[in-house]
């Protein structure tokens, strides 16, 4: 998955309209964790059953990876692998504010969320 900074402009797809990144994190960088109210990650988790911008194959969450026995190799040349105890999404999450702001997150933001007893990270701060 691409890494975009929280509250930084969307920029994974250039053709995309105008917005604002949300959970697009990279297990390299470092991120806000906390907590999550459970009807927000409960949403997030339905949002995310549907995603939206659907992209080719999978992205694997980061952090479940490295928890996990190594995945078994599918096609090594294209990084396809079958990891089943892993979260994955292949799309985004958009939703449109009050005041018009667009905010784009990947699918897995309910697991990072901890949906699903996923990943735990917090809600990303204004500055």
């Amino acid at each position: 998955m691409a890494y975009i900074p929280d509250l930084a402009p969307y920029d994974y797809d250039p053709g995309a309209p105008d917005a604002i990144a949300i959970g697009w994190l990279d297990s390299r960088m470092p991120f806000t964790a906390g907590a999550c109210p459970r009807d927000v990650r409960d949403r997030l988790v339905r949002l995310g059953a549907k995603p939206v911008r659907l992209m080719r194959g999978y992205h694997y969450c980061q952090f479940c990876e490295a928890a996990v026995e190594p995945p078994r190799v599918i096609r090594a040349d294209i990084r396809l692998y079958d990891a089943p105890d892993v979260g994955r999404g292949s799309g985004e999450i958009w939703l449109t504010g009050v005041d018009g702001t667009n905010f784009a997150a990947p699918a897995l933001i309910g697991h990072l969320f901890g949906g699903t007893e996923g990943v735990r990270v917090g809600a990303p701060q204004r500055r």
